[in-house]
């Protein structure tokens, strides 16, 4: 959302909704929209001196409510569903980082392959061959 920024001649700031209409941008007033101009009369702030635009974003918060459901109700399922949402968000980056992290070496893998292989060689107990006795 744009905004037009003003100042009165306290240094107050006062801001206003833009929107394009027919191609000119206008401020939304309660008297409907205005052109924008560098000094504009205002009821309450009295003359105001055009600042900035600035963009804002839509702070208002949008709960769709199910059948039947209250809006404090509404409000504590969206509530709950931004939460569950944040902590699944928060155990996938520690699953990424941690998968990122420990990435075996693969050289200190096959060193520790060959030394388990040499021990379980040196354990094995030496049988000769074979020898089958007949009647």
């Amino acid at each position: 959302m744009t905004k037009a920024i003003y100042r009165d001649a306290a240094g107050n700031h006062f801001s206003c909704p833009v929107v394009k209409i027919d191609g000119a941008w206008a401020m939304v007033t309660s008297d409907g929209p205005q052109p924008i101009t560098y000094d504009f009369q205002d009821d309450v702030g009295g003359l105001l001196t055009f600042v900035e635009y600035r963009e804002t974003e839509d702070s208002r918060l949008h709960i769709d409510r199910l059948p039947g459901e209250s809006s404090f109700g509404a409000l504590q399922r969206t509530y709950a569903e931004k939460v569950v949402a944040q902590q699944r968000r928060d155990r996938q980056q520690a699953r990424t980082e941690i998968q990122n992290t420990n990435i075996p070496d693969p050289q200190e893998v096959q060193a520790a392959r060959n030394a388990n292989n040499y021990a379980a060689n040196r354990m094995r107990p030496y049988r000769g061959p074979a020898v089958i006795k007949g009647d």
